[in-house]
């Protein structure tokens, strides 16, 4: 596939960054201090109008007591452990599972309509301190941290009150955290010490059915944390009410797909935030996609299945809402018909300006069930997905083109203003997730059935897939990072931009595309690598991607798509188990294309995608057999096998999907001869074009503007059903909408899966292309 990074892309990312909030680095500090000194006042202010001592009530706080005592720990899930304390030489630590916070607690006589403060050292992900029982309001903090940091909240008593306990716990799933020299200040109480019936798990501080997140009634202690459909300081992690719980949650159902629209939370923190949203199904625990606004479209969702689902709102800075009330819906049917698929280039939003937008405007999302993402890359140091920014070298002889390059300001970072985006406003700049990523979300929103995949490779980014698929512990590392990063959607933070973090990009990926250019063959990119053993091992690495894909998928309620891009070539085909790897793919792309192009600079000009055999074709056969390039010759060679070729064929006419370009391919100094410049002599490639920007390619829309689509330029060969344009001295070849309505026709006799296009940035702004392919099977 020809892949073009615009030599202009570094320019359009420093011009699109957009200007940022005020509230930065000075008054971020400032407000910072202001709190801290405020906190100080208040501390201050409590041990004052306390005529008791101020000692710390809490029993064996630091721990430098070696054993648990007056601590109740869950499922015996606390310890003590001497390995790096906050102080002394003793801390607790205790391992969260995914059924238990793993809480320890104390119950501490307080006395009533008396303020406390309780503060201590935490560490690991999601800790909490907080108190219950309070009879007022019961609190909180939490945060996450890789080394100790300070908790700390205040609370008053209720007039009845004589006993709280206070508690530290992890979350679910999270493992081990940390705590020592846990602190409660105030004037100690007269009570037994012993929690009464207003210290324990209350219904108001517990979560309902519908909300649960305890595995059992007796884990009714971590339910502090976890809310009820109306309590307001909760959440996954728990709420602190600085976010408030968003309202109005509705649902409605398209096939497996569910869409969600709810009122919008408010973020009260003050410093330029804005609250954006988890979404959970079946309790409050299980998170299945994150979003930007108040909308946000749940798909691959199991068919005629029941699904609960509830939303919380929260901040960049750890903030949460409490829980909306949860909706229930059952999904429809599996979607049936034709694959209408068509890759999306990520730098096509620069110079080509074509924006996810741009699908709505041209008729493609709602044409299409399946849009391609183009590209990720393979990390050739640690042979796993990764993000960064750094630009790919467009050289096709440079043998590191593509080696550690990415595009995640493209990707989650570029701001969106709100006359390019889907749902007309602005990207914050506190968004977690912004770019095209955000569009995308966006996008399926408004059109619930387009399916969105994540492809891994393509021309310049396929340098590492043999080294990454050589060893089942390397094929594992990388599928996992692909899950991780692209479908569990945790994006890294780059270069200090406020985008990424935990479960950013959840939700939007639909599965994933393998797009390896090709496996055990020389004839990829300038620097591959490659080895016979790629054969075996691009197999093995599609069975990992489907077992991976298959087992995440069973945690969350969803099925997930695994496709590939696959050649047309009988010499690269050959390299393929065609009769096994159907078998682990939803369905495959056969790159029925780029059979013929300038890169034979001096001719003889020749069909980029031939449908069938033209006895006046003058390409010389494909070795070892008499074959030549042809798309029927391709679809056979997968189904039925080529024996010349050692192709065994057998893959699934119904999985196979036809591919067409939106590009053409192009020589320039070719005379007429007798058919209009077809199977002439040329002077060399033709020149290259505005947006494309490669000598021998065109853009449909290139040619479309310079009025070459229509009228005596367009020519058509009944043999081998296929277009092309001459101007009489360029020849463009590639598919009109004629071309690929005998595509579609093809495909749909033959019983093929659909048809594809690569790429959407090259059609017109009619969407000329993308609107013949869709129509052209159902």
């Amino acid at each position: 596939m020809p892949e073009r990074a615009t030599a202009a892309r570094s320019a359009d990312r420093s011009a699109a960054r957009p200007g940022r909030r005020p509230l930065k680095a000075g008054t971020a500090l400032a407000t910072a201090t202001a709190l801290v000194a405020g906190a100080a006042g208040l501390v201050t202010m409590i041990s004052g109008a306390s005529s008791a001592a101020t000692v710390n009530l809490l029993a064996n706080g630091d721990f430098e007591s070696g054993t648990l005592t007056g601590w109740n720990c869950s499922a015996g899930l606390g310890s003590i452990t001497s390995t790096a304390p906050h102080g002394g030489t003793k801390a607790l630590q205790a391992a969260a599972s995914a059924s238990d916070t793993a809480q320890c607690s104390q119950a501490v006589a307080v006395s009533p309509n008396t303020t406390y403060s309780l503060s201590g050292w935490l560490k690991g992900n999601y800790t909490y301190l907080g108190v219950t029982g309070t009879g007022t309001t019961d609190t909180n903090s939490w945060g996450s941290s890789a080394d100790w940091a300070n908790r700390s909240t205040t609370f008053t008593t209720g007039a009845a009150t004589t006993s709280v306990t206070v508690y530290t716990h992890g979350w679910y799933g999270q493992g081990t955290y940390y705590a020592d020299d846990l602190v409660l200040t105030g004037p100690g109480g007269s009570g037994s010490g012993s929690p009464s019936a207003s210290a324990s798990a209350s219904t108001s501080a517990s979560p309902s059915t519908s909300a649960s997140t305890s595995p059992s009634a007796s884990a009714s202690a971590s339910q502090s944390a976890s809310p009820s459909a109306s309590a307001s300081q909760s959440g996954t992690p728990g709420g602190d009410g600085v976010v408030t719980t968003p309202t109005g949650l509705t649902a409605s159902v398209s096939g497996t797909s569910v869409t969600l629209k709810w009122n919008a939370s408010t973020d009260n923190a003050q410093n330029g935030n804005s609250a954006v949203y988890r979404i959970f199904t079946g309790g409050t625990t299980n998170q299945t996609a994150t979003s930007m606004g108040t909308a946000v479209t749940v798909s691959s969702l199991l068919p005629n299945t029941s699904y609960s689902f509830t939303v919380q709102g929260y901040d960049k800075d750890g903030h949460s809402s409490g829980f909306t009330a949860p909706v229930t819906v059952t999904t429809g049917a599996a979607p049936t018909g034709a694959v209408k698929s068509a890759y999306f280039a990520q730098w096509g939003i620069y110079g080509n300006k074509y924006y996810p937008s741009t699908m709505a405007a041209t008729g493609a999302a709602s044409g299409l069930n399946t849009m391609t993402y183009a590209f990720a890359n393979i990390n050739p140091s640690t042979l796993s997905c990764f993000e960064t920014i750094k630009a790919a070298d467009t050289n096709d002889n440079n043998p590191n083109a593509g080696d550690g390059a990415g595009d995640a300001f493209a990707d989650y970072q570029k701001g969106y203003t709100a006359d390019i985006a889907v749902d007309g406003t602005t990207d914050a700049w506190t968004q977690p997730l912004k770019g095209n990523f955000n569009q995308l979300r966006e996008l399926k929103a408004k059109y619930p059935n387009l399916k969105v995949t994540m492809s891994l490779g393509g021309w310049t980014y396929s340098k590492y897939f043999s080294d990454a698929a050589a060893t089942d512990a390397s094929r594992k590392k990388l599928v996992s990072s692909c899950i991780d990063m692209f479908i569990k959607g945790n994006l890294p933070s780059i270069q200090g931009d406020a985008t990424g973090g935990t479960a950013a990009a959840m939700g939007i990926f639909d599965g994933i595309d393998i797009d390896w250019e090709y496996p055990a063959s020389a004839g990829g990119h300038t620097g591959n690598h490659y080895a016979a053993a790629d054969t075996a091992n691009f197999t093995a690495l599609l069975a990992e991607f489907r077992n991976q894909l298959d087992a995440y998928g069973q945690t969350v309620g969803k099925k997930y798509l695994l496709t590939a891009a696959l050649p047309s070539g009988q010499d690269k085909i050959a390299l393929l188990q065609t009769d096994q790897i159907g078998k682990y793919l939803d369905y495959g792309n056969v790159m029925s294309y780029d059979m013929h192009g300038a890169w034979d600079a001096t001719g003889p000009t020749n069909l980029q995608d031939p449908l069938y055999d033209s006895p006046n074709d003058p390409s010389n056969p494909v070795a070892p057999g008499t074959q030549k390039y042809t798309v029927d010759n391709a679809v056979n060679a997968y189904l039925n096998g080529a024996p010349a070729y050692g192709i065994k064929g057998g893959f699934p006419a119904k999985k196979l999907v036809l591919g067409v370009p939106f590009y053409f391919r192009g020589w320039t100094g070719v005379p007429a001869g007798s058919n209009y410049g077809l199977y002439q002599t040329a002077t060399g490639p033709a020149a290259a074009q505005g947006t494309s920007q490669t000598a021998g390619v065109a853009f449909w829309k290139e040619l479309a503007a310079a009025g070459k689509t229509t009228g005596s330029s367009v020519h058509w060969d009944p043999t081998t059903q296929s277009s092309w344009i001459y101007d009489g001295t360029n020849l463009w070849t590639g598919d009109t909408p004629q071309a690929i309505a005998a595509r579609g026709s093809y495909a749909t006799a033959k019983g093929l899966g659909g048809v594809f296009a690569y790429s959407l940035e090259a059609d017109d702004p009619s969407g000329t292309l993308v609107n013949a392919m869709t129509g052209s099977v159902k």
